[in-house]
């Protein structure tokens, strides 16, 4: 019922953390610091398997596995140890606070294990999907691994509890890793762009942004191979996320220096900036990312002279005498690659007029990139998705990128697989996915950020926006050939939201709702979450918000570079009426075609 090598096949191995692992996470510190639980791994994109290599300071027995949300029920681990008679390895089951039960179906595969200095080493293998229903599916996203240590080998083949400190659970995204990450150009160069001292406003979001003119050596264009972000000493707390954007121009009297509040004090130059190509980006829990072998960021040359950082502080307890000098390590090189990479930003408009009702487990939510925008923007060879990181606040538990393509035998669009999606989002581990396979999207083709959200710890509608406490629906993927094509959105309109207010609440706050539409008053998010505060949010509500949500008309919204819009529509969400070739999407994806004669006549009567 579990597997077994004997300890003869092992007495000659090493005990050392194998170099054929690219990944690799510190699970588990003692008292002092010292590292005790570590794991490496690898994956196989052709096979489906993944492999895990633990080394555990410990003499008796570890466990490891995945867990639905950090919990021991409903997780998949194993157990394993060695003794004087061999290496063990248990396939189990949690369906309860105890130890798990033996898996009838021992899918975890034991391939090495060793014991020495106080000290086990095991290695083991499975598929990503085993057909188990008992196992968890190894999928692209956030993984919740567990983990555990005893400090005694099992009695009669039965781990003793291993005590409340010696176990723990950690977010990792297990098949999001580049698995070829390419050596770094012996030419590579650094160039740091950061904030320099900014005290942090007492105030619980600020957007700060600060424009920068590039050194001289980008009057030719470089080729960013790498960033890494720099944090300001404990203050990873308050930086919530940082960007670079890409900037036409600058008025190098009025724009360069400290920087300015971005949505109040900041020049119409830079603020343009904010709607331009993305650089680089970093949000809570993310780290380095390298360009794949062949693709790189051209940055500088005629026409490219100007930056801009974007940082996003949280300081909800409103502290005073922060000081941040936090931003980017970027590494270039002089090589021009084989493609240059860009990055889009697709979703949801942010703003407040996204809404999210209160005490609600799954509340969906969509943005769309339409036909018309790839069309304009995507030359007719495609362009190659190769990473991609999927972003929502603290309410947000699954977020996916879909894709759809127009099929001319239907004569409707068909759903493909999706580009990328997490099932269980982490806010605290936001980081870049390395798409296990490319993807390529071509024009006239649709994209569509899906989110779902879970409010049941909140009492008042949730809104978009750039707060924490706010939400987001968005999705950064990573593409190449670069050509402009940085931003494509979409927002419900205010006609569904008015008509809503109009049919679920009263014709007064519908009409509040349209005026507030056209404000841009600091308040507006207060003075919207004051209109929706009287509902009772009854089911049949809840119901006719998810219809407009994802059924009533959409504004779209895309960009260039330049920050221009290049168009805005107001339409129909796409029909699917195609057989979809995904097995993997969230869930019933159900699109109208158009909206109801009540709601458009409902709108037409306010005035």
């Amino acid at each position: 019922m579990w597997w077994r090598i004997e300890w003869a096949i092992f007495i000659l191995l090493p005990l050392a953390f194998g170099g054929q692992f690219p990944f690799s996470a510190t699970l588990l510190k003692d008292s002092s610091g010292q590292q005790i639980y570590e794991l490496q791994w690898s994956f196989d994109v052709v096979q489906q398997t993944i492999t895990f290599n633990v080394l555990v300071k410990t003499t008796g027995w570890i466990g490891f596995g995945l867990s639905p949300d950090g919990g021991m029920i409903g997780s998949d681990v194993v157990t394993g140890w060695v003794n004087s008679t061999g290496v063990y390895l248990q396939d189990r089951y949690a369906d309860a606070q105890a130890l798990p039960s033996i898996d009838d179906h021992q899918d975890w595969l034991l391939l090495s294990g060793n014991e020495a200095n106080g000290w086990t080493n095991l290695t083991f293998t499975r598929k990503w999907v085993t057909g188990d229903s008992r196992d968890r599916d190894v999928l692209v996203g956030t993984a919740r691994v567990v983990f555990s240590r005893g400090i005694l080998d099992p009695v009669t083949m039965v781990p003793q509890y291993h005590g409340p400190t010696d176990r723990g659970a950690i977010s990792l995204n297990l098949l999001g890793g580049l698995v070829n990450k390419p050596s770094l150009p012996s030419d590579a160069q650094n160039l740091t762009v950061t904030v320099t001292n900014v005290t942090v406003p007492a105030m619980s979001t600020t957007y700060w942004c600060a424009g920068y003119k590039l050194p001289d050596v980008f009057s030719q264009k470089r080729y960013i191979v790498q960033y890494s972000p720099l944090i300001t000493g404990d203050n990873t707390m308050y930086v919530h996320h940082i960007l670079l954007f890409l900037c036409a121009s600058l008025n190098e009297t009025t724009d360069l220096g400290a920087g300015f509040e971005c949505n109040w004090d900041a020049t119409p130059t830079l603020q343009t900036c904010r709607r331009g190509q993305i650089i680089a980006g970093w949000a809570v829990g993310g780290e380095t990312f390298t360009y794949p072998e062949g693709i790189s960021f051209g940055l500088g040359g005629p026409g490219e002279k100007y930056v801009m950082l974007e940082v996003h502080y949280n300081n909800p307890e409103r502290n005073t005498n922060i000081t941040d000098s936090s931003g980017f390590h970027l590494l270039y090189t002089n090589n021009a690659p084989t493609y240059e990479a860009g990055m889009i930003t697709l979703g949801v408009k942010t703003s407040p007029f996204l809404i999210i009702p209160p005490n609600v487990t799954a509340f969906n939510v969509h943005g769309w990139c339409i036909s018309d925008c790839t069309s304009s923007n995507i030359p007719p060879t495609g362009i190659t998705i190769v990473a991609n990181l999927l972003h929502t606040h603290r309410a947000g538990i699954k977020i996916t990128l879909r894709h759809m393509r127009w099929n001319k035998t239907c004569g409707a669009y068909q759903e493909l697989p999706p580009i990328d999606q997490n099932l269980q989002y982490d806010f605290n581990f936001q980081q870049f996915t390395m798409l296990p396979y490319s993807v390529t999207v071509l024009p006239g083709d649709l994209l569509e950020v899906d989110c779902i959200y879970n409010t049941m710890n909140l009492n008042n509608v949730t809104l978009g926006g750039e707060a924490t406490t706010d939400e987001m629906c968005l999705s950064f993927p990573v593409y190449y050939p670069r050509n402009g094509f940085t931003s494509c959105v979409s927002t419900p309109s205010i006609q569904a939201y008015t008509s809503f207010l109009y049919n679920n609440l009263s014709p007064q706050s519908a009409v509040i709702l349209k005026n507030l539409s056209a404000s841009s008053s600091k308040h507006l998010s207060d003075d919207i979450r004051s209109i929706y505060g009287p509902l009772q949010w009854n089911q049949t509500q809840i119901h006719n918000l998810q219809y407009v949500t994802i059924d009533s008309p959409i504004e779209a919204f895309c960009n260039k570079s330049d920050g221009t819009y290049i168009h805005q529509t107001l339409l129909s969400p796409p029909s699917l009426t195609c057989a979809s070739s995904s097995s993997s999407a969230v869930g019933p994806h159900v699109m109208k075609a158009g909206l109801l004669l009540a709601v458009l006549l409902a709108f037409m009567s306010i005035d």
